[in-house]
């Protein structure tokens, strides 16, 4: 069988793998019991920023489970649907029917297993916690090819294990979701604009909470007005026409090319788009109504909009403070001005209370995703140096997201680390589930 060149959205890393895609259970248990001396993983959409579903010289499992024959949630929105759907896929099913994912994450096409395996999060953590919460059971795929069934209460070590686990308990052939009752297809959307970080900060603290969802942009490259940005909160619109017809539209309308030059995304063509979007938002509130798609993913419309970035891609540093540590955001950005470094792309939002799942990544905090350039060498120190006082401050980074994290810093940022540790090896003996990943921050 010859390997397949593999890559990941980030387009900063790339691996040769041996590309397997079962059709079905059967298909998938003959793939795991031959799995050789290179380990396997599981691959979704391939939305990772890093390393997370590559494995180099061994097996990329990703099912291809069939979709047709997907019953409609029950009278209390409950629904079983494979892994291997994409939320862009289900919401097109459930939206028309009321009914809506409680968590959605920053992109419609991650498959629902890559979501559990990440433990992905949205613009309403702190209301409604993180997709994990809203799993009402799971069937895995164990390294022996045996089948077991995962929940809060069945299984539940394991259950929480793979919550978050980077796919590194076993594969997730379906799963069970508890959806949210919906009236309309939109949201009422308020957008204010802010001249500096202090201001937007002190707003989102003090507003957000009134919100069903709450999510700013920054502007990190502007000189004069570093840290200025925009805060949006929405609520779902309450429709009054019990016979209103609604629909969830997720497909891509803008194509970008294969790829843009490495210098496409500089300094001056960001600060020129972020003075726009300041623009553009105005100097006084604005409250608007807008289709779920076009807030819950707004680049989606943009077919692989990660070419932006050019063919070196991204690495995109996402962390999480505790309330007690806000102060550490202030530091980032303050930071990032002072080393003048490129910041493409920054997002902040708040975060409620954690789970159970050891490697979760959400905390009763605040969290900030970056985008900077991998091309940029400067970065990497950088990053380093942030990191050591992200840990001081009792933050981490988000796993899903890593592409260069010191492994030494995980038990650290992650103190439950050596409990899922231990659930992997009593169900995992051989190690047989591994990733570039799992190597390289040495989670075998």
């Amino acid at each position: 069988m010859d390997k397949t060149e593999l890559g990941t959205w980030g387009n900063a890393k790339g691996s040769e793998s041996y590309l397997r895609e079962p059709k079905s259970i059967d298909d998938l248990r003959g793939i795991v019991e031959s799995v050789g001396n290179g380990g396997g993983i599981a691959r979704g959409s391939g939305m990772s920023y890093g390393d997370q579903p590559m494995n180099s010289d061994g097996d990329v499992i990703r099912p291809l489970f069939r979709k047709e024959n997907i019953e409609n949630p029950n009278s209390n929105g409950i629904i079983t649907v494979p892994s291997s759907l994409t939320f862009a896929e289900l919401l097109e099913r459930v939206v028309p029917l009321g009914w809506f994912m409680p968590v959605v994450p920053g992109t419609s096409f991650v498959t629902i297993g890559g979501a559990i395996a990440a433990d992905v999060h949205g613009k309403n953590h702190y209301r409604k916690s993180s997709i994990a919460s809203h799993i009402k059971s799971i069937a895995l795929m164990l390294a022996d090819g045996e089948t077991i069934r995962c929940s809060k209460t069945e299984e539940a070590a394991i259950f929480w294990a793979t919550m978050g686990g980077l796919g590194l308990t076993g594969i997730v052939i379906e799963a069970t979701i508890q959806l949210s009752r919906i009236r309309s297809n939109k949201v009422q959307v308020s957008r204010n604009s802010f001249g500096n970080f202090s201001d937007l900060f002190e707003a989102m603290k003090s507003q957000v909470n009134r919100f069903e969802y709450g999510v700013a942009w920054l502007d990190l490259i502007s000189k004069n007005n570093f840290g200025r940005g925009i805060l949006e909160t929405a609520n779902h619109e309450i429709s009054n026409n019990p016979h209103h017809e609604f629909s969830y539209i997720a497909k891509p309308t803008l194509p970008l090319p294969n790829h843009l030059a490495d210098s496409f995304l500089r300094r001056s063509t960001v600060k020129a788009y972020n003075s726009l979007r300041i623009l553009s938002a105005g100097r006084t509130e604005t409250i608007k109504k807008t289709e779920l798609s076009a807030f819950m993913h707004p680049l989606d419309k943009v077919r692989n909009w990660n070419r932006l970035y050019g063919k070196s891609g991204i690495i995109q540093w996402q962390i999480a403070v505790p309330e007690v540590s806000e102060h550490t955001l202030f530091d980032v950005i303050d930071s990032i001005q002072k080393a003048k470094v490129p910041a493409f792309l920054a997002v902040l939002k708040k975060l409620g209370a954690s789970n159970q799942a050891p490697l979760s990544f959400p905390m009763e905090g605040w969290t900030l995703a970056v985008d900077f350039p991998a091309n940029d060498k400067r970065i990497y120190g950088f990053l380093d140096a942030l990191d050591q006082e992200l840990v001081k401050a009792g933050g981490r980074i988000y796993l899903a997201k890593d592409a260069r994290l010191d492994p030494e810093l995980i038990p650290k940022m992650y103190p439950d680390l050596d409990e899922w540790k231990s659930i992997r090896k009593n169900i995992d003996p051989d190690r047989r589930w591994q990733s570039d990943f799992s190597r390289r921050l040495n989670l075998q």
